[in-house]
């Protein structure tokens, strides 16, 4: 019979408090929260007892969190460092019996948490990381990993095409076989491609890219930082690393985009809103923080600042980010409980051409053949690049790459060689290094 915990808490009037001015408390007080599923009122979310460990474990609530229960009392104690949901109520975690470990056991359940059978037939080591694909719920990946010396190094791939029944081993990840960091991302534009990003020697990273679904990979780049790789779903070849680095050329290029954010916090975990706000969100430990994908500028939300946010920063791949589209709140797991609050669709400084004096304005004519011209504004000055590329973010054109003062600009693009199609322009403004501006927009070649 399940047990049925009832999590009961009493807030201290400090100046911590304030966050209740904005945010509601959802339950499970003294867990940290990994993972979160939320669709109305049902919430699954993945924890760890940090105390004590005993109270770790896959919760579950019918009624936004009034009430609670916990699905995995006959796996024994363990944190849940991995949760998948799948399109048909199928669930997968991985289990990890230890207190603070990064892998365990991997499990399904078909009965929303029932019961559960152990997923053996993959490896004998222990599992680190599962995925199901966003293009074919039948395509489950998972990433095992063995230990040494203390820690945890990863090992293979492996892949399902039938939704956990059986499993391929698809080999190991290039790179040094001492890598105990790994961070693991599909291409939400391309249903064959995936990335990964290791750790090599521990001394730096290197991101490697996959076309054919894991078969093959390539070596890309070395990347400022190994924390949380993340693409774009809308965008080709748009990658965010940390919330705080841009790639728009698949991993080749970064460039830094931190503005709103503070040098003193570190990133905890990312979050793409594509339904209801359109916004990005990145989780750091001084709150959360929200921005456009075109204008990087990162606000924190009101009131996140207060929010119990020490969560280990060697854990990765966390989701305790997560929209409800229907009830239009925004759900955040952190180290002590769940918390909600209403979304914000308009930010302060979601144009940051208004915070920082740049414009950039939709070239016209529009549609156009073969010519058309772009213009942006500037209030200071800054070197600055005007590229066109294709929709695979192949770069076509270069039209502008120089230091300018500030002022109003006007370029003319020249379409006569290409085909009809739609093309990205993308203007970014940077001094000393630092971006100040970035904006892209489409345009339309029609011959």
């Amino acid at each position: 019979m399940k047990k049925t915990v009832f999590i009961i808490f009493s807030l201290l009037f400090s100046s911590s408090a304030i966050h209740a001015q904005t945010w509601e408390f959802v339950g499970l007080d003294s867990l940290l929260i990994f993972h979160l599923y939320v669709e109305v009122d049902t919430i699954y979310a993945g924890t760890w007892d940090k105390i004590n460990n005993l109270n770790s474990g896959l919760y579950y609530s019918s009624n936004g969190g009034a009430n609670w229960t916990q699905l995995d009392n006959s796996l024994g104690e363990g944190a849940i460092v991995g949760l998948e949901r799948n399109i048909d109520n199928t669930m997968y975690i991985i289990k990890c019996p230890c207190s603070s470990g990064s892998a365990g056991s991997l499990y399904k359940t078909t009965d929303n948490g029932q019961s559960w059978k152990p997923v053996n037939n993959i490896s004998n080591n222990k599992i680190r990381w599962i995925g199901i694909s966003p293009f074919n719920p039948n395509e489950n990946y998972v990433i095992d990993s063995y230990s040494l010396g203390g820690g945890r190094i990863f090992n293979s791939l492996y892949k399902s095409t039938d939704r956990g029944n059986s499993w391929e081993g698809i080999g190991s990840f290039p790179g040094s076989s001492h890598g105990s960091i790994l961070t693991f991302a599909f291409n939400l534009t391309d249903s064959m491609s995936l990335y990964v990003g290791v750790d090599t020697n521990f001394i730096d990273w290197h991101l490697f890219k996959s076309t054919d679904k894991g078969n093959n990979w390539f070596y890309v780049s070395t990347p400022p930082t190994i924390a949380g790789i993340h693409t774009d779903y809308f965008i080709p070849n748009r990658i965010y690393q940390a919330g705080q680095y841009i790639s728009n050329d698949g991993g080749l290029n970064w460039f830094e985009a931190d503005s709103g954010l503070t040098d003193t916090s570190y990133h905890l975990s990312f979050y793409q809103d594509k339904l209801t706000t359109s916004l990005l969100y990145n989780l750091r430990t001084d709150g959360l923080y929200a921005s456009g994908n075109d204008t990087f500028y990162w606000d924190r939300l009101e009131g996140s600042e207060y929010l119990p946010l020490d969560l280990p920063s060697g854990f990765r791949n966390l989701k305790n980010i997560t929209i409800d589209k229907t009830s239009k709140k925004i759900y955040l797991g952190t180290s002590n409980g769940i918390y909600r609050k209403g979304v914000v669709t308009n930010l302060p400084n979601e144009n940051n051409s208004q915070i920082k004096g740049f414009n950039l304005e939709q070239n016209y004519p529009n549609p156009f053949n073969p010519r058309t011209t772009i213009n942006y504004h500037m209030e200071v000055s800054a070197y600055v690049t005007l590229k066109v590329y294709d929709l695979l973010g192949n770069e076509l054109a270069v039209l502008v790459d120089k230091e300018q003062q500030k002022g109003d600009y006007e370029v003319e693009f020249d379409g006569g060689k290409f085909s009809s199609g739609v093309y990205i322009y993308r203007v970014i403004a940077s001094k000393n290094g630092r971006v100040l501006f970035t904006n892209s927009k489409q345009m339309i070649l029609l011959k």
